[in-house]
This record gives C-alpha cells, structure tokens and sequence, in this order.
C-alpha cells in the first residue's frame, strides 16, 4: 500500500498442484494486524483472485490452544471457510515453521491442516467439520433454475443442501455428457438460491 506505515508482506500461492502458475492461485498477508474489514475487502479485490486470507498473530499460548486466526476473503465478501485458501495458509505456515501439524482458527472454528511428504513435496490434509444436512430441493425447481430436464437430475438422490463451512445444493446428474453441456443461467440460479439455506450449487455425475 502506499502509506509506508501500511506496507503488508504477502504471499502468493498455486494450491492443488506442484507446476508453477497453474492449480488454484492465492494470497497470503502474513501478517493483518490494525486492518478494518473494509480494508481486507478492499485489498482482496485489488489481488482479484478468488481468495485473500489474512493472518492475525497472536500469543503463542493462545494459538496452541485456538489456532492461528485467519480470515478469508473473495473479491466481494468474507467466507466462513473455503478449501484451498485453508490449506494454501496453513502450507504459509508449514514452510515458515516447520510445523507437521497447523492449526487455523477461522470464522467456524478451528480448522487442523496435517503435513506429510508425498513424492518429495509436502502434502497438506486438513479435517473439516461433520458435514450438516439442511433443506430438500425440488427437483423441478433445480431443473429450471439451471438449465436442466428434470430427467437429467438422478430421481433416487435427493438434492440437497450440505455445509461443512459453506452451505452447497448438490445435484447429482445421470450423466458426464450433461454435465458438459451446462449452460446454466446464473441470475435465476442466484434468485433460487437467495431464497434457500444453500450459497452454491455444485454438481457431479452419477457412476454406476
């Protein structure tokens, strides 16, 4: 930032890959202490990736007992948790300490994040909370919102809401090849949604 007294150390990473430049890019400040909401906001949507995580120090007594606390931003809004921006922090972590296993305190709790060596890199896995099962979906309803034939949405799966840090409406479809062809309409998908306990719908195919 242009205020030296607001300079902030950052570190950029490729999550869910060992090639440079490629897998899941993130960003992070290593060190976010005396920054408002709306500056961490503000700094996320100037990196413009999908997530900025930001890293607040603490006692060392009060981070082996709670966790580091970290605070994860998209471009637009603060998350609760997210997948890679979890390990991709804790990885900051684990090559600055050493740590085999790191433990962050996000916005749901605490979050450990274990490390072992896979094909001479570290490997980070890390133990989410016990998924949470909430509303039912129409199978109608999900088909029209997302471009769908009712009949391309498996019939003997329900479609469903399950969080374990953000809340998903997962669809399973019958085929590979529909899954493909997607086209979904996403200001009727993001009316569906606001009006569910669901954030995202995500969606796979059925093998059987």
């Amino acid at each position: 930032m242009a205020n030296p007294r607001h300079r902030l150390a950052f570190t950029q990473l490729d999550v869910f890959t060992s090639v440079p430049l490629e897998g899941n890019q993130l960003a992070v400040f290593s060190d976010a202490r005396g920054l408002s909401d709306d500056e961490m906001q503000a700094i996320a949507r100037e990196m413009n990736l999908s997530e900025t995580t930001f890293i607040f120090p603490r006692d060392a007594a009060i981070e082996r007992e709670k966790g580091v606390r970290v605070r994860i931003f998209t471009t637009t809004e603060e998350l609760p948790f997210a997948g890679h921006p979890t390990l991709g922090t804790a990885m900051a972590i684990h090559g600055r300490t050493g740590a085999e296993t790191v433990s962050l305190d996000l916005n749901l709790g605490r979050i450990p994040v274990r490390f072992s060596v896979k094909d001479g890199l570290p490997f980070g896995e890390m133990t989410q909370r016990y998924p949470e099962f909430g509303q039912k979906h129409s199978r109608e309803d999900v088909a029209r919102v997302a471009g769908l034939a009712v009949d391309d949405i498996v019939a003997d799966v329900p479609v469903q809401t399950v969080t374990t840090g953000n809340p998903f409406a997962i669809v399973l479809l019958k085929s590979l090849a529909t899954l493909q062809k997607l086209s979904p309409a996403w200001a009727l998908m993001n009316s569906y949604l606001e009006k569910t306990d669901a954030k995202f719908f995500i969606s796979s195919h059925a093998k059987r």
